[in-house]
């Protein structure tokens, strides 16, 4: 079932002439892109993702149907597999007048991994946890995503909330009545998925993996690249997800609004590896997943609970905000949460 904005017949309740009387109204929320749209489940009333792929691959947009669909297959058993951090496809809907040529990918409404924000390193952590893990779990399958920037990674946050949030004005409840308040991760852990397989490519298993021309993703190129001659679409990600951790976690990057987040300099030997300008020399994602599982064994309790802090935040708020993390995670460990939040195994 879709918003009332989108349904047939649909009226606005505001003065289409008063933006900010459209901005206040929730039959006001508009879709930013012309082919994904929110939608409500009848059955249980889950918040869903429409999203509108083409069948025929080409260069602008991959094989996400097949690739989406191969993920989500129960008959494999990827729909289960604890390793695969793909997005799931609930269902796939033909698409009227066009059913040759485009589906309809049905999957659960996500949101932003950023927001709301992180609480400890350990939250982080399981975050980078999942992240190289699915990659890793995309690589043995022969599958490289060409395009795993923030933008492509999402949060289904659902165990996080007691009321539905809108899935345009997050703060708001879906239903428009009030805020949409929410636990930590601590407290109710949520699961990171990488989504949007559009630019992404499955190889043939019994052939050698052709080289690809690299993207630019998430604002950032890898530097083999910058020279417009194919390379290893493998090693591509491994330094997109590599450079992701650089920028939004350890250094910031100002040109992209992101300040840094402290607290997670024992990953800087890894990433630094990771976004080597020769792709020769960078780890494979096996080779992430193993050193990333040696360095987080090696943390303390302590250094694993203490604040992710962002480091735009207010040297003022620092001491008060210490105090009551420490309050709070005193709290957290009476309720016996994990100082690394792992959510439930899907079944």
């Amino acid at each position: 079932m879709m918003r009332p904005r989108y349904r047939p017949g649909w009226e606005p309740s505001y003065d289409r002439k008063d933006p900010l009387e459209q901005f206040g109204a929730e039959n006001g929320q508009r879709m930013i892109h012309a082919y994904i749209m929110d939608a409500l489940r009848i059955s249980d009333s889950l918040v869903v993702t429409l999203k509108r792929v083409k069948l025929f691959p080409n260069f602008d947009t991959g094989e996400e149907h097949r690739i989406a669909t191969f993920f989500s297959d129960e008959a494999n058993g990827n729909n289960v597999n604890p390793r695969n951090h793909c997005v799931r496809v609930i269902e796939v809907s033909p698409v009227p007048g066009e059913e040759d040529n485009e589906k309809i990918l049905v999957m659960k409404w996500m949101r932003p991994v950023m927001n709301p924000r992180f609480w400890t390193v350990g939250e982080g952590i399981q975050f980078f946890r999942e992240m190289i893990e699915g990659l890793q779990f995309m690589h043995e399958n022969n599958v490289a995503h060409r395009d795993c920037s923030m933008n492509n990674m999402a949060m289904d946050a659902t165990s996080m909330y007691t009321r539905p949030y809108h899935p345009i004005k997050p703060k708001k409840r879906y239903d428009w009545t009030g805020k949409a308040l929410h636990h930590s991760r601590t407290r109710r852990p949520p699961r990171y998925y990488l989504i949007d397989f559009g630019h992404s490519r499955m190889y043939d298993s019994s052939q050698s993996r052709p080289l690809e021309y690299a993207l630019r993703a998430g604002g950032y190129t890898p530097p083999e690249g910058l020279e417009g001659i194919p390379c290893d679409p493998f090693a591509m990600d491994v330094f997109l997800l590599g450079n992701l951790i650089w920028t939004v976690f350890l250094d910031g990057d100002p040109h992209m609004y992101e300040p840094g987040v402290s607290g997670f300099e024992f990953l800087r030997p890894l990433v630094v590896d990771m976004i080597r300008d020769d792709p020769d020399k960078r780890p494979t994602m096996d080779e992430v997943a193993s050193r990333f599982s040696e360095i987080v064994g090696g943390l303390s309790w302590w250094k694993v609970c203490s604040r992710a802090v962002k480091r735009s935040e207010f040297v003022v708020t620092k001491p008060f905000r210490g105090g009551y993390h420490v309050l709070w995670t005193g709290a957290m460990v009476l309720l016996g949460r994990d100082a690394i939040p792992c959510p439930e195994p899907l079944h």
